[in-house]
């Protein structure tokens, strides 16, 4: 596990399969039954994806009624969306990047996360988060996961 700050400096354009438009309740089986259908229809079949590849979850709007989850990859530019689909545009700006090699790792620190944050007095945007996902992650292979939690300027 590792914490630090990073700043992304060219925005990320993300579209993906969304749980809300998929008439999904949000829950975790709904996360793995997107995913599934994401990597069984859609991945590397994707119009103007980036290369390498990279999967994104995007968890947005956290604490509204607009709340998304879009389970996808970062593309070049956004063109027309297919029906179920949504996009977002991850900002430029500063991060806490926090990064492990296991799957079941990511999730599980979240108040660690956020008390490294207040010890080092950086105060996280909670609009939303983002998963990242380099090839091989969902098959179990030592690669380096990762979420980012914007900071607020």
């Amino acid at each position: 596990m590792n914490i630090e700050v990073i700043t992304i400096e060219e925005e990320i354009k993300v579209i993906g399969l969304s749980y809300h438009k998929l008439g999904l309740p949000a829950t975790i089986e709904s996360l793995e039954k997107m995913w599934n259908t994401y990597d069984e229809k859609y991945r590397n079949r994707i119009e103007n994806a980036v290369v390498p590849l990279v999967d994104y979850g995007v968890n947005a709007y956290l604490l509204t009624n607009k709340h998304k989850y879009i389970a996808g990859c970062a593309v070049a530019k956004i063109g027309v969306l297919e029906e179920n689909w949504a996009s977002f545009v991850v900002p430029t700006g500063k991060y806490i990047k926090y990064s492990c090699r296991k799957m079941e790792d990511l999730f599980k620190n979240h108040d660690e996360i956020r008390s490294w944050a207040k010890t080092n007095e950086i105060m996280i945007y909670d609009d939303f988060e983002i998963e990242v996902y380099p090839i091989g992650a969902f098959e179990g292979k030592d690669v380096e996961m990762y979420i980012l939690f914007p900071i607020q300027a």
